[in-house]
């Protein structure tokens, strides 16, 4: 799962206008739940990774997700609708076979995530993090028992 969200992930770079990308990252632990600042508090060169951040401007955006599979297709809409936007290949948005092709690829890989979560009995909440440059993410967090799943869906203006 986690090559086939990289392989899209990296397919979406290849078609966005090398300025204003859209970006899935996924990581997964089975082995124990991930908490929140493990994944927000960092060193980062402008602060983003700080406590005071994190506490400060990520931690009000947090929202409780009620349907897990619901949100990530709108996520995967979301950057998909952010990559219609800005890429490198207008003509491809313009052709319906095109579009149903990358949208057949976006199933495939929402459907292996499907299938590790619908497994689980899971809790979800989700950030939404503004970069402060036009650019936002939204965090996906899903939890079961002793294992989690981390979504970052980013759609990043420069």
């Amino acid at each position: 799962m986690e090559n086939s969200i990289q392989l899209f992930s990296d397919f979406l770079s290849v078609l966005s206008d090398g300025y204003n990308p859209a970006v899935i990252h996924i990581r997964i632990n089975t082995g124990g739940k991930l908490n929140d600042q493990d994944h927000f508090i960092f060193s980062s060169p402008n602060n983003t990774g700080t406590d005071f951040f994190f506490t400060e401007k990520i931690q009000p955006t947090k929202k409780i997700v009620e349907n897990i599979n619901e949100r990530i297709n709108e996520n995967f809409s979301w950057c998909l609708n952010h990559l219609a936007l800005f890429n490198t290949a207008p003509d491809l948005f313009k052709s319906n076979y095109h579009i149903d092709r990358l949208n057949q690829l976006a199933e495939k890989v929402k459907s292996n995530i499907f299938n590790l979560t619908d497994l689980w009995d899971a809790d979800s909440y989700e950030y939404l993090i503004d970069n402060q440059d036009g650019s936002l993410t939204r965090v996906l967090f899903i939890h079961s028992d002793n294992k989690s799943l981390i979504l970052d869906f980013g759609n990043y203006m420069h």
